[in-house]
Parts: structure tokens; C-alpha cells; sequence
């Protein structure tokens, strides 16, 4: 079995990025707030799928 570590995992900060990531079909692991920031974020396993779908948002967010 892997040993997961941090870099498996993407902390999201952004509210807009996490509701489209929703809409994309994902789901995070948890919520929870970044005791060091008091910001909260949701957490995702990292994937081809979540990549291609964070490189989609960026695309669409930086049209604008």
C-alpha cells in the first residue's frame, strides 16, 4: 500500500474553484480550516481528472 503524503492531496482555498470542481463531479475529502491561516479549504485527492478540470478553470477564468 502507498504511503500517501501531502503532495496526493490539493488544498483548495477558493470558494468559486471548489463549487466548479462540484459541478465537474468532484468531491472533497473533507473541509476544514487551516489552523496556521484561520482560511478555510476543502481537500481533493489529486488525479489526471482533477488536474484536467483545474487546468479548465483556470482557462475560463482567465478569459475574462
Amino acid at each position: 500500500m502507498k504511503n500517501l503524503t501531502k503532495k496526493d492531496f490539493f488544498f483548495c482555498y477558493n470558494y468559486k474553484l471548489s463549487a466548479f470542481l462540484k459541478y465537474k463531479g468532484f468531491h472533497y475529502i473533507t473541509k476544514a480550516v487551516n489552523h496556521k491561516t484561520d482560511k478555510m479549504f476543502s481537500l481533493y485527492v489529486k488525479s489526471d481528472e482533477l488536474q484536467k478540470a483545474l487546468d479548465e478553470y483556470k482557462s475560463q477564468t482567465q478569459e475574462g
